[in-house]
């Protein structure tokens, strides 16, 4: 069983009772954290979502969100090395014609060395580039 990466769009709807995405993040990390499915997501992601939760009423849930992934044998976190942010920007650079942001081409090279098929996300970019995402309307 491969992987799942996980992007912030995903750590988002979990962390806030109000996305639009909520339950169903909830119910499908349930179901593959029971699967014996690992999880991986970027030291990127972790930080882009502390930047959307940095407000003082939410950093809280940054901070146990952050940790919990961290801690989880669940979770697998891949470091944003020289070279993992060196092929996300030059995918960042390659794809004009996409409104993908840095973190997205960061995410997409970490989930395509990854060699599935899944991202445990609701954002759109990883369907342009592939891949079927597991959070959808």
């Amino acid at each position: 069983m491969k992987p799942v990466f996980v992007d912030t769009s995903t750590i988002i709807a979990i962390g806030n009772s109000r996305d639009a995405f909520h339950a169903q993040a909830v119910r499908t990390v349930t179901a593959l954290k029971q699967s014996q499915q690992i999880l991986v997501t970027t030291d990127a992601v972790l930080l882009e979502f502390g930047n959307a939760f940095s407000p003082v009423n939410l950093r809280h849930v940054a901070v146990r969100m952050i940790e919990a992934v961290r801690a989880s044998e669940k979770w697998q976190c891949i470091p944003a090395d020289a070279a993992l942010i060196e092929r996300g920007f030059q995918k960042f650079k390659k794809m004009q014609d996409k409104d993908w942001g840095f973190v997205d081409c960061l995410s997409i090279v970490a989930a395509n060395d990854l060699g599935g098929n899944e991202v445990f996300s609701a954002d759109h970019h990883f369907e342009q580039a592939g891949f079927s995402i597991l959070l959808k309307k």
